[in-house]
């Protein structure tokens, strides 16, 4: 691995390794959820993200009523372990962010975001505490297909581990209408989709030589207190199996590659013959056409309940539900049932199978990170992936 890569703990409790530099995670406290409508969140935010409809109901022959969850501001999708986020500065002040793959954006919330400070719990940025805050003064505004957070643009330092960007551009939220249990989101997707028109933070560190490589890659963990790194600028083989198999980015825009297929082979159950999938660091799940995704969970014995519009299984059987496999690049990738279902509170288990209504694609999102190593090259634009130790 470079010297020069920093690596970004994901985890709960700081960690000590001789052979990398690394920064120690604070969690925010769990926020107490019903899980139903702890997943109705994900759901909401998956819609926002992409900018897609929610699916309809599959007809189930249940009593259960299709109502949902109200929509009054709830947290995103952090609690139960399948979020991962880590530490930043901006303008030397501490905040938690979702770094994600799947949006190009730097955004935190401003001071002057009443619902960011008080109904959220999150941290605000003070613009008087910073010796190197610019203000910009240009409004923006991020609408993901229902909601939207909205402030205006700034330039500051904004530093991961040692690496510190200058005169970064970044969104200052001023107004939103959900929370999150980290603070903000790093985008890690291509410029192109950047909504706030800001250069993202990891094209300024290739532009300011603050990295090696043009490369950054995933290494989730599950199961431990230590959620895993990301490593910038940088890759560490001693952290997967064998090599990388990699995949070509078909449109720079966001992490976009040509899946060959996804299903179980051992249930004559393959979906998806070379369909397009997005690699989403900011999606817990995978999440696919409504058909698809019903498939696949009828073929391990999912039920769906409609009044949560999501699929459960018996937690005890977990241990024999078969396991997932997606073809990418001529390779075949694996998925447990332990990192594709998912334990609530109440003896709930869903699976990690989300339907969208209207999206042709697919978003492998952290169900598939927690299983494999993930490198995302930007000046070759491919992906880079591997079994993870």
């Amino acid at each position: 691995m470079n010297p020069r890569a920093v690596i970004l703990l994901l985890c709960a409790f700081g960690c000590v390794s001789d052979a990398f530099h690394r920064i120690a995670m604070q969690r925010h406290r769990q926020r107490k959820l019903p899980h139903a409508r702890h997943l109705w969140a994900s759901r909401k935010h998956i819609r926002r993200k992409f900018g897609v409809t929610a699916a309809a109901a599959p007809q189930s022959g249940g009593s259960s009523t299709n109502s949902a969850p109200s929509e009054a501001i709830e947290p995103l999708f952090n609690a139960y372990e399948t979020q991962f986020y880590g530490p930043c500065l901006v303008g030397n002040q501490p905040f938690t962010l979702q770094f994600d793959t799947g949006s190009s954006d730097l955004w935190i919330p401003n001071a002057n975001c009443t619902t960011c400070a008080k109904t959220c719990d999150n941290s605000v940025f003070q613009a008087a505490k910073s010796k190197s805050f610019v203000a910009n003064g240009t409004a923006f505004k991020i609408t993901y297909g229902i909601g939207e957070v909205s402030g205006v643009l700034a330039t500051d330092t904004v530093s991961i581990g040692q690496i510190s960007i200058k005169n970064q551009g970044f969104g200052l939220v001023s107004q939103t209408d959900t929370c999150s249990s980290f603070d903000g989101v790093l985008g890690l997707a291509y410029p192109a989709v950047a909504l706030t028109r800001q250069k993202p933070p990891f094209y300024q560190m290739i532009e300011q030589k603050l990295v090696d490589q043009p490369i950054f890659s995933f290494h989730l963990k599950s199961n431990t207190t230590d959620g895993g790194s990301l490593i910038l600028g940088g890759s560490n083989s001693s952290l997967y199996h064998g090599s990388l198999t990699h995949v070509n980015v078909t449109e720079q825009k966001l992490w976009k590659f040509t899946m060959d297929y996804i299903g179980f082979p051992s249930r004559k159950c393959r979906r998806c013959n070379g369909c397009n999938a997005i690699m989403d660091s900011g999606t817990s799940l995978l999440v696919g056409p409504t058909e698809d995704i019903t498939q696949l969970n009828r073929k391990i014995g999912a039920k769906y309940n409609t009044t949560n519009g999501l699929w459960e299984v018996q937690c005890a059987r977990i241990k024999y539900l078969p396991v997932l496999e997606l073809g990418i690049a001529g390779k075949k990738f694996h998925v447990r049932p332990q990192e594709y279902i998912i334990a609530y509170e109440d003896n709930v288990c869903i699976t990690g199978f989300m339907d969208l209504a209207g999206i042709n694609f697919w978003i492998i999102g952290d169900v598939f990170f927690r299983e494999h190593y993930l490198l995302f090259d930007v000046e070759q634009n491919r992906i880079g992936i591997a079994v993870a130790k």
